[in-house]
């Protein structure tokens, strides 16, 4: 009797299979095997949305957890939280090149999205509810016609908001991210994703 499990394949032959045991059950439909598919590292495919700046250097992101990082793959971060000439800066720059995919880090309610907010231009922020507390995330100098989302929308996490830009007071393209406690105060948002996207 044949055990179930993977079948590796041979040197000749490309096939990967699965052996059922013989008293499995049938599938409920048949599977569909006309098309052909590919094999992609999560690097190349985070090429379909956009991300051309890859650095596992300063994170890799889990996208089985709860709460992500704003890009499916770890991206460069030219500025962090705190002091640097002439002003605080309130959360982390991310530079995963420009018109790169920009996603929610976690599921919330869309609190703003606008083409001209503040000094972030175009912007989105999204309220969650996460470990029986308020948080807010906020996405900054975002492409203009790019917002995915709009005020008062549901989000799950990974969802696709906007695109990477340099609109409102910005120098180069990059997404600037804050996670606000209570919805108001930004904190820094680096050890916090890093802390929420363990599970």
């Amino acid at each position: 009797m044949q055990q179930s499990g993977d079948v590796a394949a041979s040197a000749d032959d490309e096939i990967q299979a699965y052996v059922a045991p013989a008293d499995a059950a049938p599938a409920a439909t048949e599977l569909d095997r006309s098309a052909n598919y590919t094999t992609a590292t999560l690097v190349e495919m985070a090429g379909t949305t956009g991300i051309s700046n890859v650095s596992s250097s300063y994170y890799s992101n889990n996208t089985a957890c709860s709460v992500q990082w704003p890009f499916a793959v770890g991206v460069p971060i030219t500025y962090g939280f705190g002091w640097r000439p002439g002003e605080f800066h309130t959360g982390a720059d991310f530079t995963p090149g420009n018109g790169a995919h920009v996603q929610a880090v976690a599921d919330g309610v869309v609190r703003v999205a606008q083409e001209g907010y503040q000094g972030y231009g175009v912007a989105v922020i999204i309220d969650h509810e996460i470990d029986g507390q308020h948080w807010a995330s906020l996405y900054g100098h975002m492409q203009y016609g790019s917002l995915q989302v709009h005020a008062g929308e549901k989000v799950r996490v990974g969802q696709y908001i906007g695109r990477t830009g340099n609109t409102g007071f910005s120098y180069g393209a990059h997404t600037h991210v804050e996670i606000r406690q209570n919805g108001v105060t930004p904190i820094d948002p680096i050890p916090w994703l890093r802390a929420h996207n363990k599970c």
